[in-house]
């Protein structure tokens, strides 16, 4: 090849290579102003070395240092000038020294810390060991499964999936045998026992056996279904619709001929309304009852009763809770960092009568656990124990009280900023941007990211691809009661209707309308 077309054939690889450059993770990161420890650490390196070699030589990188971290500090600089939002970083620093006489080799305060905060750890670990997790329990190995999952759901568009698994396989294994046999299958079970999270794992696993798919995430919190079936048009038919434009019988005959002359999965999450079933007819009725159809359709649900006209009795899957152990596994994850961790004595009669009172339901478990975490004092443990006795005990009905009555705990050990900044999240800004949001809040809370960060610690909420911010659904309504029992002056709006109430009252109030759309619309550059 010619100089020209090698610098071309270069820069196209480049170009290919940085398309698909989804992520770093530093172990041990860059550093600025170590020289001091470094120079002990490569003077006491080259003094165990001389004992042994006395022909040895202190190398000359050794003794010229500064130099060496104003490379770095250059490097670290264009980095960060190269950084996108897309882009995943994720950092471990050393907190252990190498030598009890060196001190930490790259102390916190000169480390150049590339991503924001939250993504930077500090390990248990010097820097010789810090790669090496100790096993699969440890944190430092989570937080790298993490950062891969995330990379990879950005180039497959896959649904995310909890740091801690359990039991899900051989569920969504079973629900994979029943569907060979059923066009369609329902997954019904009381809010927080984890349909969504089975069924993103059974999207994990089986999506790749389908020749288009589809997952609409919690349908019943659209405002409207014509902008699921948009996303339904986008995902198997590959158009995409803007906001302004409205739905015709072409399209949805596109998307109908799709499901019958192709193998399709769609999996439908939270369907809580009858009127989202009936607006789906293409899923339901025409596309899966078609007899030359191989298409697959997944839906979970609260209420059988909204399902049974759409799916046989053979097709339905009861959500049950998780048994004692696999219960005590997920709630040791989240409040020890450990699954397999064993409490010490004084704390497992605790422990076991708080598991027990979650009721074997993963949301309660992993709420109440992260909580718990780090608080190593026994009085705070039997406290949220005597505040779940007091409440009614979870059974499996359907009284969202129950449930709620749990995760309240966690929501009301916050400070008053935080509770505000929940019940915000609840109430308006749930699945936008991190930016978006601290922009909507305009300096209304001081730290805001660190608020949010406190609220991600304790699952109230979680961040999703692209620094989305997601609610659980029933942390949203429980936000969202919590709102509406506030005092009148205090209250949130967030439904067009709610004002109606406010206009009537003789009294002085500042109406929020249509927050969410504003926001979303005033930002959709972010």
């Amino acid at each position: 090849m010619s100089k020209n077309d090698l610098d071309d054939e270069i820069q196209k690889c480049c170009k290919t290579f940085l398309n698909n450059f989804k992520g770093v993770v530093f172990y041990g990161v860059p550093h600025s102003g170590a020289t001091e420890n470094l120079s002990k650490y490569f003077n006491w390196k080259c003094q165990q070395i001389n004992s042994f070699n006395k022909d040895f030589s202190q190398p000359c990188f050794s003794r010229n240092l500064k130099p060496f971290n104003q490379q770095m500090e250059s490097l670290s600089k264009e980095f960060r000038n190269a950084v996108h939002e897309d882009l995943n970083i994720y950092e471990f620093g050393e907190g252990l020294p190498v030598d009890e006489n060196l001190g930490i080799l790259v102390p916190y305060v000169s480390a150049t810390r590339l991503s924001n905060n939250n993504n930077y750890k500090i390990e248990d670990a010097n820097h010789l060991t810090i790669c090496k997790p100790l096993n699969k329990d440890h944190p430092s190995y989570y937080l790298l499964l993490r950062c891969l999952r995330i990379c990879m759901q950005k180039n497959i568009e896959l649904p995310p999936l909890p740091c801690h698994e359990v039991a899900l396989i051989n569920k969504a294994k079973d629900i994979n045998i029943l569907l060979q046999k059923e066009s369609i299958v329902g997954l019904v079970g009381m809010g927080g026992i984890g349909k969504t999270t089975l069924c993103r794992k059974f999207y994990h696993l089986f999506h790749n056996q389908y020749e288009k798919s589809s997952f609409l995430e919690d349908v019943n919190s659209k405002d409207n279904i014509n902008d699921v079936i948009k996303q339904l048009l986008h995902d198997l038919c590959g158009q995409r619709l803007g906001k302004d434009e409205n739905l015709n019988k072409e399209h949805l005959d596109k998307i109908t001929q799709c499901m019958i002359l192709k193998k399709v999965l769609v999996v439908v999450d939270n369907v809580g309304k009858a009127e989202c079933l009936r607006s789906l007819p293409i899923l339901i009725d025409k596309a899966t009852k078609n007899p030359a159809s191989k298409s697959k359709v997944l839906v979970n649900c609260r209420n059988w009763q909204l399902l049974k006209s759409h799916v046989s009795e053979d097709g339905k899957v009861v959500m049950k809770s998780l048994e004692e152990e696999q219960a005590r596994e997920l709630f040791m994850f989240h409040a020890f960092h450990n699954a397999n961790h064993v409490p010490t004595k004084k704390f497992n009669d605790t422990c076991m009568k708080i598991i027990k009172a979650c009721g074997g339901l993963p949301l309660s478990l992993k709420v109440l656990g992260s909580f718990l975490c780090n608080n190593k004092e026994l009085e705070i443990w039997e406290d949220a124990l005597n505040t779940l006795k007091n409440g009614q005990s979870l059974t499996g009905g359907d009284d969202n009280e129950e449930l709620w009555n749990v995760l309240r705990i966690s929501y009301d050990h916050l400070d008053e900023q935080h509770k505000n900044m929940f019940l915000d999240i609840a109430c308006f800004l749930g699945g936008l941007k991190i930016n978006t949001i601290c922009r909507a809040w305009n300096g209304d809370y001081s730290s805001p990211k660190l608020g949010l960060q406190n609220l991600q610690d304790r699952f109230l909420i979680e961040q999703g691809e692209g620094g989305i911010l997601h609610i659980h659904d029933q942390l949203r309504d429980m936000g969202q009661n919590i709102a509406m029992k506030l005092p009148f002056m205090n209250r949130f709006v967030w439904k067009s209707n709610q004002s109606n109430d406010f206009l009537q009252k003789d009294e002085v109030v500042i109406l929020l309308f249509q927050s969410y759309n504003f926001i979303s619309n005033s930002y959709d550059f972010f």
